[in-house]
């Protein structure tokens, strides 16, 4: 035993020598048996805390997500607070356009870098483009907007473009399908018709538990770099308080750190920000740079509005990037382009 993980050990350490540009799926694959508190765990966060820092020139950013609604879901995500068998909320709950517009003109004075506007996944499409082209018209045109909605098609999502929108946060979740009711070919072919489309993509691995393997997260890692992710992402699973998920331990900010850089690493310079969430302090200085302001309702909460909840401010949020040693972007982000000018 103790000569397979000397042996182990070293062919990690091997690994780690190697440029970012070498690295293989099988490498993804063989740095997550890495042990926390070794050697070998130091030696990767610093190697990814280094790239990140002179990649990003040690500036952190800070998106605003909005969510627009709370209904039982009828998608059944085993992870999420809103699922229809287990949700703790008992009545439908939804903001007003005009309250959603509100919160983003504040969430623009308060210095977020971008704005995602969040539903849940059967949230009705034209409703959510009526909302977002009065977001769009009462904040900056150079604020990039970010769609985190249910699955769409090509057509919805030049009509996401036209609305206004830079990004769309869609991902491939661990065990789509297993622990989800989603056909997993939906999820493919909504980031299909991202990657085809003027929209940028924003993807995470998530929701991470204890129980997901090796080869499971290695995926994910490279989907993401698939389907052409300008910003990357880690986020652990936040036990929901009802249902088959809700007795499972959270892994812990160290194990989280992990998978951030080692999917730093394998991101390189394909990515333009490497997000952790929720916002935690040692991702920071494993690879991280971006993080979160939340308000509204969300799926990892069991409040209302989450900024009563789990949710950071703005000024939370970047008073976590400072201890991080990340200095906060002043202005709109440069990861979502603007591809195509804003109507006015």
């Amino acid at each position: 035993m103790k000569n397979q993980k000397t042996k182990n050990n070293t062919e990690t350490s091997k690994i780690l020598q190697k440029p970012p540009t070498q690295l293989t799926e099988q490498d993804t694959e063989k740095l997550q048996n890495i042990e926390i508190n070794t050697p070998e765990y130091y030696q990767l966060i610093n190697k990814a805390n280094q790239l990140t820092r002179n990649q990003f020139n040690n500036q952190g950013e800070v998106y605003g997500q909005i969510g627009i609604n709370i209904k039982p879901c009828p998608e059944k995500c085993q992870f999420c607070n809103l699922a229809e068998d287990y949700t703790p909320f008992t009545e439908n709950h939804e903001l007003t356009p005009n309250q959603v517009v509100k919160k983003a003109i504040k969430f623009e004075q308060q210095g977020v870098n971008a704005i995602f506007l969040m539903t849940t996944a059967d949230y009705p499409f034209q409703k959510y483009i009526e909302i977002a082209e009065k977001v769009r018209q009462n904040i900056s045109p150079k604020l990039p907007l970010v769609a985190n909605i249910g699955d769409f098609n090509q057509k919805q999502a030049q009509k996401l473009v036209e609305t206004g929108f830079q990004g769309a946060y869609h991902v491939h979740r661990l065990r789509e399908g297993e622990d989800t009711d989603i056909n997993p070919q939906k999820r493919i072919k909504t980031l299909k018709a991202i990657k085809n489309s003027e929209l940028d993509l924003s993807y995470c691995v998530e929701p991470i538990g204890n129980e997901h393997t090796p080869q499971e997260i290695t995926k994910e890692i490279y989907r993401g770099i698939e389907y052409n992710a300008v910003n990357h992402a880690c986020m652990w699973r936040q036990p929901p308080k009802k249902g088959p998920k809700s007795n499972t331990q959270r892994i812990t900010q160290q194990k989280l750190a992990k998978t951030i850089a080692i999917t730093r690493l394998t991101t390189n310079n394909t990515i333009d920000a490497m997000g952790v969430h929720e916002p935690t302090l040692i991702p920071l200085i494993a690879g991280a740079n971006q993080i979160y302001a939340e308000t509204g309702p969300n799926p990892r909460d069991t409040q209302k509005d989450t900024s009563k909840g789990r949710g950071y401010t703005p000024k939370q949020a970047r008073q976590l990037l400072k201890k991080a040693g990340h200095k906060p972007l002043k202005g709109p982000t440069k990861v979502f382009k603007f591809k195509q000018k804003i109507k006015t």
